[in-house]
C-alpha cells in the first residue's frame, strides 16, 4: 500500500499497477517461502498464477533470461519441479 502511494505521487503508472496487483501477504504458505527474496516472491506469485515467462518478464521489467534464472532458484528453494507444483506450494499444498 505504501509503495502504491509513492508510485502514484510520482506518476509511475506501470509500477503503481504492479504494486496494486502484488498481494501484501507474500507466499508464506510454503515453509521454504521465507528463503525467497522479495523479487523471487513477486515472480513466484506471477508464474504460480499462470503467467508465462514472457508475461512475467514484461510485467516485472526483466529479461526472459532473468526470469528463467530466478525461476530455477525459486524451484530449488521450494523443492518443486514444475509450474503446477509451484502453484500448489504457493497455495500451501
Amino acid at each position: 500500500a505504501a509503495a502504491a502511494e509513492v508510485f502514484g505521487r510520482a506518476g509511475a503508472k506501470p509500477w503503481l499497477e504492479l504494486a496494486r496487483e502484488t498481494p501484501g501477504d507474500g507466499v508464506a504458505p510454503h515453509p521454504g517461502a521465507a528463503a525467497l527474496t522479495e523479487a523471487e516472491a513477486r515472480l513466484a506469485l506471477l508464474v504460480g498464477g499462470g503467467a508465462s515467462n514472457q508475461e512475467a518478464a514484461a510485467k516485472l521489467f526483466l529479461s526472459v533470461k532473468t526470469v528463467e534464472a530466478r525461476l530455477t532458484r525459486i524451484y530449488q528453494k521450494l523443492d518443486v519441479r514444475s509450474r503446477a507444483q509451484l502453484a500448489t506450494a504457493l497455495r500451501g499444498g
